[in-house]
């Protein structure tokens, strides 16, 4: 009872039952289609097969052909045995004439290699001069060897081939079998058959062709005739295809049927290649077209299944929908009733939010405010009244844009509020009948309702801020001393100036000059006092029409516009410079500064220079100035921009000095009063740059001195002077060297000086140190120490180019002077009675009242010299005797002088 149930329980259901009726269906179709393909499988194959037995027959018929003529005519020669050459011509002629297939008639010796050359003599002696046998590279008892071929004049180049001869060739040959023969190195064939045998060597028969010309004729008209494409291959070797052009790529693809034939003695196979094959369709493959209905007819049944399915549950849909339909209804009139309480008290939050959002906006320290979609105030709060419309004023169509004091913003914010643009932070001054010059801070947005537009915004006082800010920039821009533009101010000035369209200009560059010396002496407070006072006097003079700045230190600097000058730059200049001279009061005390002002004129546009480069060319006029003598004002030319960029140029090259390689000494010997024997010699130096030529000292000693190179040339000079004294032969005469005050000031220079003296065991008494008398007096106090230590060492301290400076007779009792160098400058003229011969008397009158040994330089004749020797001078220096030597040669003189007075003597 219970299978019964579940049978009638199976039937009830759709699904269930639907699907075991269309596995059924799928089966019985599957099964159809399987029939159905192999019927045409198998008819297909039979077809092939008939197609290529016809095949087979026509080339077989076309086989038969040969061998029935080659029977033939071996039949004839058989009966015929000495037939001669033109006859085996005239029988070829016959029986192969009206021939579809170019055909020759062969005949062949089978010979062993030792027969070759009999073969050849042989043939020769009928007449064949040429004959020769071309044994293949196959290594082989016997060869086939072709001795007669008609027609000649086609085949003749043939005469003389051979190919080798199997096992299996040998025995059809001795069978009389007809056997196919491939030649080497060709497309040609033959087919032999063993004629008879000679005394010694045997003979064939054979008939020669092209078999590609042979299956050409028999297979070319396969493609137009039936679309089938034929492949004849022997082993791997293709033979023939009737694809020759590779249209179809035959090789790459499986033929059709594949069908062995027996090419006299050689295996060949046909391969066979439809149409469907080459030209797939889809109307010609049986195999798709039925599993092309499978499908369909499986889709069409599974739509119906489909169907059935959709169908029963549509049934129980809706009964199911019935059901929820009913439970939905009471649902949702639980629902409506909690909707109900939810609104109300959600209407009861947004009365309690209004109601903070009003204390809110009424209460708020910032000012809040709405406008309409026109930028009219629609309301505002207290603070927003109480910054800008006053407490009780009504707005009575008030816009934003009129409490708005800059009218370019006001003109871009009515234009973000026609387009109702959302924007950042805003900053505006505002100003109104209450209140005026106030800075606001606006925040705010824009809210699209259903009905309407407001934008609803916030403003915040940052007028202090803004002064804070504005402090700020101001101090950023001026010197905090002064109150006067700073340095990169002023220069954006000049930038902005030098950028213009058109313009004259004039950039001064003033430098206090006794500034230093009043910070030093009365204190820093008394210095910053001093340049307050120097900007005030500035801004009184040039203030109103000019730009003033303190760049630092004591160095101020002016930006004219020289159109705006109302009398020439010279009186403006002189003027600077009396209100810098003019005493400043400190502490109840006058003091004085002077000034010196480097001017530069440009012409805007100036593209050429930046404005770094004015205001350094304005600073190189300055120095200018305080060279001439300070007090001054002194106009940039190019030529002093020549001489700093020479003196630039020179302070890099002395930064890379190779002092062995460009540096020299020359010795310049010292003679006498009476200008015969050399006493000593003076070591000077010599410059010789790869970049600059030969420079002099007197150019390039002040800049080695201000780029602290010159303790380091002094140590190489001072080295090699030690090295030529440890030479000289005579062990009295002196070297005189110059020192710089920097080098005696230098903390290393005496430890170094003394240990060169130890190591080298040289009299420091063979030295004599020469110092420039400005030097030695400018810089007296700190050199007084370091004299007095070489002095007691011994060395002789000289004073050089005496009285061309500022000489103060009294520092030589303090210092510790042994001797005095007179200048040249005092040597010129003093052979003729006059003011520079009583110079020459004073100082030598000097010296002799000081006890100082006295040196005249730059002699050069014979009167000058007479005159120097009658006076209190005790050594001569100069061209009339000899001028600057080499080392070598400064000793080659000593040594003759040294021989010269040995011969003297002896005499």
């Amino acid at each position: 009872m219970s299978r019964v149930k579940k049978w009638e329980k199976f039937f009830q259901s759709p699904i269930k039952f639907g699907g075991w009726i269309y596995s059924i269906y799928l089966f019985v179709i599957c099964y159809m289609a399987v029939i159905f393909h192999d019927h045409y499988t198998q008819r297909s194959h039979h077809q092939l097969e008939q197609q290529v037995s016809q095949y087979q027959s026509r080339m077989g018929e076309q086989l038969q052909r040969f061998a029935h003529l080659l029977y033939s005519i071996e039949a004839y020669l058989r009966a015929t045995p000495e037939i001669t050459p033109e006859q085996f011509y005239h029988l070829a002629q016959s029986q192969l004439a009206g021939l579809e297939l170019e055909l020759s008639l062969e005949s062949y010796a089978v010979i062993e290699r030792d027969q070759v050359a009999q073969l050849e003599q042989q043939y020769r002696e009928l007449g064949f001069f040429d004959f020769t046998v071309h044994l293949p590279h196959t290594q082989s008892i016997r060869y086939l060897t072709m001795v007669k071929t008609a027609p000649v004049s086609e085949f003749g180049h043939l005469l003389g081939s051979a190919v080798a001869i199997s096992d299996t060739l040998s025995e059809r040959l001795k069978n009389s079998e007809l056997q196919a023969v491939n030649w080497p190195m060709s497309d040609r064939w033959s087919v032999v058959i063993e004629q008879f045998h000679s005394a010694s060597i045997a003979k064939a028969l054979g008939i020669g062709f092209e078999l590609q010309h042979l299956l050409e004729g028999l297979f070319s008209q396969v493609y137009q005739d039936n679309g089938h494409q034929v492949r004849v291959l022997s082993g791997d070797k293709l033979l023939f295809t009737s694809d020759w052009q590779s249209h179809h790529q035959l090789s790459d693809k499986q033929p059709g049927i594949i069908e062995n034939m027996d090419f006299f003695g050689h295996q060949i196979e046909i391969h066979l290649y439809t149409q469907e094959q080459l030209e797939p369709s889809f109307f010609n493959n049986y195999s798709l077209i039925i599993a092309m209905v499978v499908l369909i007819a499986a889709a069409l049944g599974l739509m119906v299944l489909f169907q059935v399915r959709y169908l029963s549950r549509q049934h129980q849909t809706v009964n199911t929908l019935v059901e929820e339909r009913t439970a939905s209804l009471a649902q949702a009139n639980d629902q409506l009733k909690h909707a109900s309480d939810k609104r109300l008290f959600a209407l009861q939050q947004q009365i309690v939010a209004e109601r903070k959002y009003k204390s809110l906006f009424v209460n708020s320290s910032e000012g809040l405010f709405v406008l309409d979609k026109h930028g009219v105030l629609v309301d505002a709060n207290p603070a927003f009244k109480a910054l800008l419309s006053g407490q009780a004023s009504p707005f009575n169509g008030l816009k934003l844009s009129d409490l708005m004091l800059d009218s370019d913003f006001a003109a871009t914010w009515r234009k973000m509020v026609s387009r109702f643009e959302q924007h950042d932070e805003l900053e505006w001054l505002a100003g109104s009948n209450h209140s005026s010059g106030v800075w606001l801070r606006q925040t705010g947005s824009w809210i699209c309702h259903s009905h309407d537009t407001i934008y609803e915004g916030r403003v915040t006082d940052i007028t202090q801020i803004k002064l804070f800010n504005e402090q700020l920039k101001y101090k950023a821009q001026h010197d905090s001393l002064t109150d006067l533009l700073n340095r990169q101010t002023f220069l954006q000035l000049v930038e902005a100036c030098r950028t213009r369209n058109s313009g004259q200009f004039v950039l001064l560059y003033i430098d206090l000059d006794r500034f230093k010396l009043i910070n030093d002496t009365l204190g820093h407070l008394a210095g910053d006092k001093l340049l307050v006072e120097f900007a005030a006097r500035m801004r009184e003079l040039v203030g109103s029409y000019a730009d003033i700045a303190r760049l630092g230190g004591d160095e101020f600097a002016v930006l004219l516009d020289a159109n705006a000058l109302q009398a020439p730059l010279e009186l403006l200049l002189e003027d600077i410079l009396v209100a810098v001279r003019e005493p400043f009061i400190y502490q109840g005390s006058r003091h004085s500064v002077s000034g010196s002002v480097g001017v530069r004129r440009f012409t805007a546009p100036c593209h050429n220079y930046e404005a770094e480069k004015l205001l350094h060319d304005a600073d190189v006029a300055m120095y200018e100035a305080k060279k001439r003598g300070k007090n001054d004002f002194h106009i940039f030319t190019s030529t002093i921009a020549d001489e700093a960029a020479r003196r630039l140029l020179i302070e890099r090259e002395l930064q890379t000095l190779n002092m062995d390689t460009e540096l020299s000494l020359r010795f310049q010997p010292i003679y006498c009063q009476l200008g015969k024997s050399i006493v000593g010699f003076e070591a000077l130096l010599r410059w010789h740059s790869p970049k600059l030529g030969i420079v002099s000292p007197a150019e390039f000693i002040p800049i080695a001195e201000e780029c602290a190179q010159i303790v380091k040339l002094g140590h190489w000079v001072f080295s090699r002077a030690m090295q030529c004294v440890q030479r000289f032969p005579n062990k009295r005469i002196f070297m005189s060297v110059n020192v710089s005050p920097l080098q005696l000031q230098h903390k290393g220079f005496m430890t170094w000086l003394l240990q060169q003296f130890k190591q080298t065991e040289l009299d420091p008494t063979q030295f004599k140190i020469e110092l420039t008398e400005s030097a030695m007096m400018a810089q007296e106090n700190s050199l007084i120490a370091p004299l007095q230590k070489l002095h007691e060492m011994g060395f002789g301290i000289y004073i050089d180019d005496f009285g061309t400076g500022y000489s103060s007779l009294s520092r030589l009792n303090v210092l510790p002077v042994d001797g005095l160098k007179i200048d040249r400058a005092f040597v010129n003229g003093i052979e003729n009675v006059g003011n520079p011969r009583q110079l020459i008397e004073a100082i030598c009158a000097i010296a002799n009242s000081f006890n100082l040994t006295v040196t005249a330089e730059g002699i050069e004749q014979s009167a000058q010299l007479s005159v120097l020797s009658s006076l209190y001078c005790q050594q001569m220096q100069g061209y009339l005797m000899s001028k600057p030597l080499l080392e070598e040669e400064a000793l080659h003189l000593l040594y003759l002088e040294q021989n010269k007075k040995i011969a003297e003597f002896a005499s």
